[in-house]
């Protein structure tokens, strides 16, 4: 058995904390950006069905209220991100999608290719 001191141990609650809290910032900023790039997509008809085909409107990007037993969302923002990411990356299958997008939205399709990561 591995004895470990107490002071290491809150340095590796500390390490591990700043940890979640910078992926819960990642998430919220591939959210912020995913909401700006969707805003722009579904104001055009054509981009607006095409996504619509695979399920996506402006709710695909609402944010659960919830908290953790804790009184935090670090983790579950970053729960959400994957999902986000999931999504995102099945659009990103769509060759017809991608295409078009290419050609008429490169910037925000270079988003979406970010927020997969």
């Amino acid at each position: 058995m591995v004895f470990i001191r107490p002071w290491t141990r809150a340095q590796i609650h500390r390490r591990e904390d700043l940890i979640l809290q910078q992926a819960a910032q990642n998430a919220e900023a591939a959210f912020a950006h995913t909401t700006d790039v969707l805003s722009i997509l579904l104001a055009d008809p054509l981009a607006a069905r095409m996504l619509g085909q695979h399920g996506v409107s402006r709710a695909c990007v609402t944010r659960s209220t919830r908290l953790a037993g804790n009184n935090r969302a670090e983790g579950l923002a970053v729960l959400e991100r994957v999902v986000l990411s999931k999504r995102l990356n099945a659009l990103l299958f769509d060759v017809e999608l991608v295409r078009w997008l290419s050609r008429h939205y490169p910037r925000e399709l270079a988003i979406l290719h970010d927020v997969c990561g």
